[in-house]
């Protein structure tokens, strides 16, 4: 039984949210995700309980998942 209940597609990654996003957790991971497809750093701020881990670990971990997706597809 998946735990996803919300799939949000930002910058060309899916990304799974166990939950429905607050509409910072969505700036916060359009934020992260632009940040990593542009090789650059980010510097983010939220307030205490808005959930920047959960955005953090979801963004992040779901543009991970899509670069090994989109290497399995290169032939070398």
């Amino acid at each position: 039984m998946s735990s996803v209940c919300s799939e949000y597609t930002i910058g060309g990654v899916k990304i799974n949210f166990p939950c429905k996003a607050y509409p910072s957790q969505l700036a916060m991971m359009n934020c992260i995700v632009r940040g990593l497809n542009s090789r650059q750093h980010c510097l983010l701020e939220s307030p205490t309980g808005s959930g920047k881990s959960l955005a953090l670990l979801c963004s992040a971990l779901a543009w991970q998942q899509s670069l090994s997706d989109e290497a399995e597809g290169w032939q070398v």
